[in-house]
């Protein structure tokens, strides 16, 4: 494992980088020496009271196995660095959903039961998804699968090209011991997407005892907070303005279950515990905050 007092990884043995698409780990070349157990081996044998000799894996490459499940996640790149505890708080739903977050990781797998993250953008949905990632992965050493679902149906249409099979594509994810579903509900909602979310969730769910979901939605499960279309029945001009009131009526927010359907809405429900978010846009406010740094005249 790394060295406590070195500098580059902190003492974790590794280090977090941005490759491509995804974050990604490595070791730590500058605390990383050969295991004074297997020599760099990575095979250590013993003795048993009978004198009986065995042989197995020496516990060095734990890390090197765990850099491996973390890697195989495909964690976004620009959440390579993220973690649970650094997690902006604006509203003390946010500090809610870290802290059943929190104890997800220390209870799993004892409690496999999913999480579903609701919120609108930038309350740090997403942020907490991958933290629980790195704990699961780097910590633990438990197999995890994060995928954007509106990547996955740019894949699929992809894969087409490539004569590859749905099937083919998302069986990774159906079988996935721990899959993160990133931006659920994301996309045309045509009866295509939703077919291929139906396959994922229907399959996860029918092995729910041995397979975990984690989601992240900007939709609600509250239909009081969403715009009824019903309101009104006049045709709405797509060039209207924003200022008249019938744009604002116009302007629907399904609910959860009306962007996924009953049946998956209330295997959702039974998978994963609901956790509603709110709070300050944190995209926004680093925003506010770099523009204030560059407008002050002693950082020009």
């Amino acid at each position: 494992m790394g060295n406590q007092t070195c500098k580059s990884c902190a003492g974790n043995g590794y280090l977090l980088i941005r490759e491509g698409q995804f974050a990604k780990a490595r070791i730590c070349e500058s605390c990383s020496v050969p295991c004074s157990e297997c020599d760099g081996d990575g095979i250590v044998s013993w003795k048993d009271e009978r004198g009986y000799k065995y042989a197995g894996q020496c516990k060095c490459t734990m890390l090197k196995k765990r850099i491996m499940l973390f890697n195989g996640a495909m964690i976004p790149a620009q959440f390579a660095s993220v973690t649970l505890e650094d997690f902006q708080v604006t509203h003390h739903t946010q500090e809610e959903a870290r802290t059943y977050s929190q104890k997800f990781v220390d209870c799993y797998p004892m409690e496999n039961r999913g999480l579903m993250f609701l919120g609108p953008v930038g309350v740090g949905k997403t942020h907490l998804a991958a933290g629980i990632v790195k704990k699961l992965t780097l910590e633990k050493g438990y197999s995890c699968k994060f995928i954007d679902f509106f990547h996955l149906l740019s894949n699929i249409k992809e894969g087409y090209s490539e004569r590859k099979s749905e099937k083919e594509i998302i069986e990774p994810f159906i079988s996935a011991p721990i899959l993160i579903i990133d931006e659920l509900g994301k996309g045309r909602n045509n009866e295509w997407e939703a077919n291929i979310l139906d396959q994922i969730i229907s399959k996860r769910y029918n092995n729910a005892n041995a397979l975990t979901t984690i989601a992240t939605t900007n939709y609600t499960t509250r239909s009081e907070s969403t715009l009824r279309r019903t309101r009104t029945k006049v045709k709405v001009d797509p060039l209207i303005s924003t200022k008249k009131k019938i744009f604002e009526e116009e302007l629907l927010q399904e609910t959860l279950q009306e962007r996924v359907g009953v049946r998956i809405f209330s295997r959702l429900a039974e998978m994963c515990k609901m956790i509603e978010m709110e709070g300050k846009d944190f995209r926004t406010l680093k925003y506010k905050k770099d523009d204030k740094y560059c407008q002050n005249p002693q950082h020009k």
